[in-house]
């Protein structure tokens, strides 16, 4: 109990000591001076044992400054870099991932987390081939372009890509060509009204809408307005657009599956492709089933929300709304509708341990956020998931990165200068129909 008295002592009174301390030593200095020589020894002795003490409290009080945080108790430990996790061992972290990221689902979240995992690597990124200052500058290509090699920059000969983050439409015979054949594949969706409230105001459609029918279109009560005719404020008739079929355009879907037979057999197809389907509704749960899908460690996907609109109105809406919305965006409710079912199913076969760890992840998120508000850095002590680590204010400023400047980041890097090459740069249409 004794050698545990000082780490248990408030730091205000450990700095009282330290001043009682040093004003003692000073004493027993001076008294050196003036006492004979036959005392020498015990003063001697005496300085001996006092400066072990300033050393020891200097020491306790240096730990204490760099170790304080919000969210845990003073402790004496010095930091540690991350070791794997007691279950690394059972398989090795992918490295080869190809995300789809589709539009208004939460995907820039998780484009950041997979931006941060090859960056950190050195892992090599399929980068949009597109000049520096166009406006998709984060998209390799959009519904209606045809993909080619010419979307996505080169790399030096002998090696390949690993990682695929940006906004792509998904083409299962061009990426198998460009990835390694053991590449995960894996996006996310949004329940579909959902998707069509976010993207009418994060794209400002209703100025669109008001031009179109001025007078006519209420921007007091838009969703309903426009679904009163969407047909007529939708791109003559188009059937992807972005708020229509918009999730099923970015994975692949075209008009010749609207066929129900057609679609049903893409859908099918896109259910061997994807190990792992998110869903936007449960968030953290689809992170927490991709980190074991990748065998990667829970510090590789803590989060900073990307995208988030602070300012959304609360638009009114009707059940009718819901129906005539469903008749007309149907693929994306039937593709939303077929992968939230499987989403479901695996997370009602998880056990105990799954939903422990994702409580404890809830937990840690709150932390990550409070800290990187003000640029501290997270000392997250081991569990039985993960090792010891640190979340610091490196780490806090790569998850506010968004991919546009992630885009500039990765062209400064020494081990992608071969992506700088002005000669290869396609300029390539702009355009997204509403």
């Amino acid at each position: 109990m004794a050698s545990s008295t000082i780490s248990c002592v408030s730091l205000g009174k450990q700095k009282e000591m330290l001043l009682e301390i040093e004003k003692d030593s000073r004493d027993l200095r001076s008294c050196l001076l003036r006492t004979s020589c036959r005392r020498t020894l015990l003063v001697v002795l005496a300085l001996s044992s006092l400066a072990i003490s300033v050393a020891i409290l200097k020491s306790q009080l240096q730990v204490h400054a760099f170790r304080i945080t919000p969210f845990e108790t003073l402790k004496v430990s010095t930091p540690l870099r991350q070791k794997p996790s007691p279950r690394a061992s059972t398989c090795p972290p992918a490295k080869n991932v190809v995300f789809i990221k589709t539009h208004k689902t939460g995907s820039s979240t998780v484009a950041n987390i997979i931006f941060r995992y090859g960056l950190v690597r050195k892992l090599n990124f399929a980068l949009p081939n597109r000049a520096i200052f166009q406006r998709l500058l984060n998209h390799i290509s959009i519904p209606g372009e045809v993909m080619t090699e010419d979307c996505i920059y080169p790399i030096p000969d002998g090696q390949e890509y690993n990682i695929v983050t940006h906004h792509a439409v998904y083409n299962r015979t061009f990426f198998q060509q460009i990835m390694p054949k053991n590449s995960t594949y894996i996006t996310i969706l949004r329940e579909p009204f959902s998707h069509l409230k976010s993207a009418y105001e994060y794209y400002k459609i209703e100025k669109y809408f008001v031009a179109k029918a001025p007078g006519t279109f209420d921007p007091s009560n838009p969703i309903s307005s426009f679904l009163k005719d969407p047909y007529f404020y939708s791109s003559n008739g188009t059937n992807f657009t972005i708020i229509r079929n918009s999730q099923s355009a970015d994975l692949g879907i075209r008009e010749e599956h609207l066929e129900t037979t057609r679609f049903q057999e893409y859908l099918e197809t896109l259910d061997k492709d994807f190990s792992l389907v998110m869903i936007l509704e449960y968030f953290d749960e689809s992170l927490l089933m991709l980190k074991r899908l990748l065998c990667w460690e829970l510090k590789d996907i803590l989060y900073i929300p990307m995208n988030e609109n602070s300012r959304k109105r609360i638009l009114p809406y009707t059940e009718e709304d819901r129906m005539l919305y469903k008749e007309f965006s149907p693929l994306d409710h039937a593709l939303y509708s077929f992968f939230r079912s499987k989403f479901a199913s695996m997370l009602k076969s998880q056990n105990k341990e799954f939903f422990d760890e994702l409580n404890h992840f809830k937990s840690l998120l709150k932390e990550v956020r409070f800290n990187c508000m003000f640029g501290n850095t997270l000392v997250v002590k081991a569990t039985q998931w993960h090792s010891e680590f640190e979340f610091t204010g490196e780490d806090c400023r790569l998850a506010n990165m968004n991919l546009r400047d992630a885009v500039g980041m990765l062209y400064g890097q020494s081990f992608t200068h071969q992506y700088k090459n002005e000669s290869k740069i396609v300029f390539r249409s702009e355009g997204y129909v509403i």
